[in-house]
């Protein structure tokens, strides 16, 4: 039998393995929470995630006109010209968000053609970018969505109303359509779900590192899912790898956000395409192929 001692070791040496891994997890998912000790060492840990955030001074420049909703959406708008943005007040989105068309009650093979392929090349209709010609009063925007067509669709809510502070995000395909659809909702395709839990993680981390600017950040690295069924993963090559958890083919759905610096251009030279941001843009991973540090 186990004497007294070797119970009270063994319960020490648990408490130790629990307390590490406990550690290394909020490390990974919440490194802006670390309050720089390292068990029992009391020597500050590297602030290596700070130094990756820090911007030059022609960007904080820069990004310093980014003060109210209005000059984030519009700064969007001219650096990223492919991308369709909208704002709502919430019960909008909500109105909106249900008469959306869906192609649910297609068969799952012409929907799975749709979706991988991109074969359709139709926009939805009414739709047309609106930053500058919206209607919605900027201090009543609660909901803002972003929408590649083919691609994707990302909706972030804004909390308080008309503020430059996201509260949830959540993507989508181009062809959903539902109550369901909010920044809080889940898809129903698992690329789009994989996406959204990835981004929730991404949310936190731009909030951690630098409020004020972390709608800005989010927007931007939002925007490089534009790439999500071309761009091949950083780690293996490949475009599609087998998802052993859902047995599912899968492209990288994973985008690195922690050395995430968001491409400040002047109006006169925006992002006209992918290309000019192959210097700047995330590195893209599958589910399993994803680095820690990322």
């Amino acid at each position: 039998m186990c004497s007294f001692v070797d119970l009270y070791a063994l319960g020490a040496v648990m408490s130790k393995l629990a307390l590490k891994a406990f550690t290394d997890q909020k490390k990974r998912f919440f490194p802006h929470l670390d309050d720089g000790l390292d068990g029992a060492t009391t020597e500050p840990v590297p602030k290596k995630q700070c130094v990756s955030q820090v911007l030059p001074a022609s960007r904080q420049e820069e990004l310093s006109d980014c003060k109210t909703l209005s000059d984030v959406l519009m700064r969007l708008e001219k650096e990223v010209p492919n991308l369709k943005i909208f704002t709502y007040e919430r019960l909008d989105w909500l109105k909106r968000a249900s008469s959306l068309p869906s192609s649910a009650n297609e068969s799952p093979i012409e929907l799975l053609k749709e979706q991988t392929f991109h074969s359709s090349s139709k926009l939805r209709p009414g739709l047309q970018s609106s930053v500058a010609a919206d209607k919605v009063s900027v201090d009543k925007i609660a909901v803002i969505e972003l929408f590649f067509p083919s691609v994707f669709r990302a909706v972030v809510s804004l909390h308080p109303v008309g503020s430059i502070d996201p509260d949830a995000v959540a993507f989508f395909s181009p062809d959903e359509g539902g109550s369901y659809l909010h920044a809080r909702g889940s898809s129903v395709y698992h690329v789009f779900r994989h996406i959204t839990e990835h981004a929730v993680t991404a949310l936190q981390y731009f909030l951690g590192i630098r409020p004020e600017a972390t709608l800005y950040s989010l927007l931007h690295w939002i925007c490089s899912y534009q790439t999500l069924f071309t761009k091949v993963c950083s780690t293996c090559g490949r475009l599609l790898a087998m998802d052993r958890r859902l047995a599912l083919l899968l492209p990288p759905v994973n985008r690195t956000y922690r050395h995430f610096s968001p491409i400040v251009t002047s109006s006169t030279h925006p992002i006209s395409s992918t290309k000019d941001q192959s210097l700047d843009a995330p590195g893209a991973y599958h589910v399993g192929c994803f680095p820690e540090d990322g």
